[in-house]
């Protein structure tokens, strides 16, 4: 059964309004093509859940009210992001009986929906937190200290709305090159480099919530991520010359006393290599970062500072914090073509 809460008054949608914990609706990539103005509230069975990045998809067998069959795709986060909600792979079993609520695809012939809660038969209320409400995430405070300055260990990004909000909202906030207009304005989903699971470059994949792990080397420094990043930072390299272009650029590294900084060029052409609503990045790309550890070595962090002439009128800055929690599993799963397509295509 289909209720829409924005035009339904029916009892049973208004109590399923109330059970449900409400969360301002967003995904990584694809929020754009969700109605975030409408809530719906489906019941169902499940069918399949497909735990894999970049986004985790619910299929959940639906009958209308005509009695019509359907089944439709429920859009969560990537795996890191539902687990830190505490979700796992065994959350849901297919035949499970669900009340799902979120935000329906603007494309009335799409049966699909931006989750934001499920409510199991057992009363069990499973959320799928947004990434446009910081209290959508899980809170970050039982950090560990680290035991060392060197950073190396399991690191959480605490999730800054304000910060991301520019990599989604370039167009408003950052200062963009004619080209960099034009290119926003011919944008659409079917472009996304992420539906050949080719994932966004840094600095985003560093601002995003997912758990990174950091090996600090004498000659290469590491560092992945639960979305399947993986970059390789030269440690006593002076230049980039003679680098190969690549999704992730060529870094070099130096200590300035504790702080670790980064600095990256040779990024291959993205689509969505600076925003995430179509703002490509180029060859001509610089990224600083800076990785410095608070006093009591509880907290990273973490600022950049990014150039783009082709597309950028000016640099732009931002900077974000990282949680050492060695006590969280560290898990990367593997992209899904699957799931990367399930957005696009509209």
């Amino acid at each position: 059964m289909i209720f829409d809460t924005k035009s339904t008054k029916s009892t049973f949608a208004c109590f399923i309004t109330l059970a449900l914990v409400a969360l301002p609706a967003a995904a990584h990539h694809s929020g754009s093509i969700y109605d975030d103005e409408r809530d719906v509230t489906l019941h169902g069975t499940v069918k399949n859940l497909r735990w894999a990045n970049p986004h985790v998809i619910i299929e959940v067998d639906v009958t209308g009210e005509t009695g019509a069959a359907a089944t439709w795709a429920i859009e969560g986060l990537p795996p890191g992001g539902l687990r830190s909600a505490g979700w796992s792979a065994q959350s849901l079993d297919p035949g499970d009986q669900i009340i799902v609520s979120g935000n329906p695809a603007r494309n009335a012939n799409r049966k699909m929906i931006l989750g934001h809660s499920i409510i199991k038969t057992d009363g069990t209320v499973l959320n799928m937190p947004s990434l446009r409400n910081r209290q959508g995430l899980p809170a970050l405070d039982m950090a560990t200290p680290i035991s060392s300055i060197n950073l190396s260990g399991r690191w959480v990004t605490r999730w800054n709305p304000e910060v991301a909000s520019e990599f989604f909202g370039a167009r408003a906030k950052w200062p963009l090159t004619q080209k960099g207009m034009a290119a926003m304005e011919s944008y659409d989903s079917s472009m996304d480099p992420g539906a050949k699971c080719i994932p966004e470059p840094v600095p985003y994949v560093m601002i995003f919530p997912a758990g990174k792990q950091i090996e600090i080397g004498d000659e290469v420094t590491t560092i992945r991520d639960e979305m399947g990043m993986v970059r390789e930072i030269n440690m006593t390299v002076e230049s980039h010359d003679g680098a190969r272009y690549s999704d992730h650029g060529h870094s070099i590294a130096r200590w300035e006393d504790d702080v670790l900084v980064v600095d990256t060029t040779h990024f291959a052409d993205h689509r969505r290599g600076l925003a995430l609503m179509g703002l490509p990045s180029g060859k001509q790309k610089h990224l600083v970062e800076r990785f410095e550890l608070s006093s009591n070595k509880t907290r990273m962090q973490y600022s950049y500072w990014l150039e783009d002439p082709e597309y950028l009128a000016e640099p732009v800055t931002g900077q974000m914090e990282l949680v050492h929690r060695p006590d969280v599993p560290f898990i990367s799963e593997p992209c899904d073509i699957e799931n990367a397509r399930n957005h696009l295509h509209f």
